[in-house]
């Protein structure tokens, strides 16, 4: 099960976090894991080749990324840094609706 952590302060997305392999079918063929991997990793594509924007982030080929946006001024760029982050946010409640079994996401205000 691939389990999924959005960070939010304020209602925006601060942090996004994944650990683990959907495990719906063998490596390679795991249609669940490439979809987790094209929604999560889609905004960080997107800040750092479009908007010039680059977060603190890890990722290894174990199932694991983190993205750290806390503490970072995206001034007049807010907006798009907010609709990439929220359109992910979207695209993963739906996997975890459709994957109940390979998907665990949780959300949670940062105080």
């Amino acid at each position: 099960m691939t389990k999924i952590e959005i960070s939010r302060n304020k209602g925006r997305v601060v942090r996004y976090k994944a650990t683990g392999h959907a495990e719906y079918a063998e490596y390679g063929q795991d249609i669940v894991c490439a979809a987790i991997s094209m929604a999560m990793q889609f905004p960080l594509g997107g800040m750092q080749e479009i908007l010039g924007i680059t977060p603190r982030f890890e990722i290894d080929s174990d199932g694991y990324l983190d993205v750290d946006m806390r503490g970072m001024d995206f001034s007049e760029k807010i907006k798009e840094v907010d609709v990439l982050l929220d359109t992910m946010v979207l695209m993963l409640k739906e996997l975890s609706k459709g994957y109940p079994k390979h998907i665990k996401l949780v959300e949670k205000e940062e105080i």
